[in-house]
């Protein structure tokens, strides 16, 4: 039975890595903040939505690829999937910046301005939801790397792993296509 098994293409192997990884990045961050205590800021929550688009994408792809035999639909999934990575990153390189204080974070979650107490419903604010941390503090940090950091390194690799995928797949369609017309303008001969 194993041996009926095909190989995967790699559009195949690059939605099931970006689920998979995606899926795992996700479970981390979880695990870091329900076991670790460690509680998201605005910006690390951000990053966790790419990756749930990321997933969401991703298995999409998977099922196209699997149980519908849709090979332009999968490699379109992971063409998507590598926008997705690239935004990504983008949102963890903004974020590592501001974790190292190379720039500003957002005003929604830097911390540390003046406050105005006139006019305050002290009442209301200490009814309401404690907000995050700030996204200046590193809450993790590894090899000299934060969270923020490891994400930009696995998003990029998840986008260029897609985006290889997805170019390789429009480009054996456009030869498969040029041979097909090949083979009709010899055959009509």
């Amino acid at each position: 039975m194993i041996a009926r098994l095909k190989p995967l293409s790699l559009v195949e192997s690059a939605l099931l890595l970006a689920a998979l990884t995606s899926a795992g990045l996700l479970a981390g961050a979880h695990a870091f903040e329900t076991f670790g205590g460690l509680a998201p800021c605005k910006l690390c929550l951000d990053q966790r939505e790419a990756h749930w688009a990321g997933l969401g994408v991703a298995l999409a792809g998977v099922i196209l690829a699997f149980a519908l035999k849709a090979r332009r639909a999968a490699a379109a999934a992971a063409g998507a999937c590598a926008l997705i990575y690239v935004v990504s990153s983008g949102l963890a390189a903004y974020h590592a910046g501001v974790e190292r204080h190379y720039w500003p974070g957002p005003k929604t979650c830097s911390g540390g301005g003046p406050v105005n107490v006139e006019g305050l419903d002290l009442g209301a604010e200490l009814g309401a939801p404690a907000s995050g941390p700030s996204c200046d503090a590193v809450a993790w940090e590894f090899l000299g790397v934060t969270m923020a950091g490891y994400n930009l390194l696995i998003s990029a690799g998840l986008a260029a792993l897609c985006l290889v995928a997805a170019a390789n797949a429009a480009r054996n369609a456009r030869h498969s296509v040029r041979a097909g017309a090949a083979l009709g303008g010899e055959l009509t001969k």
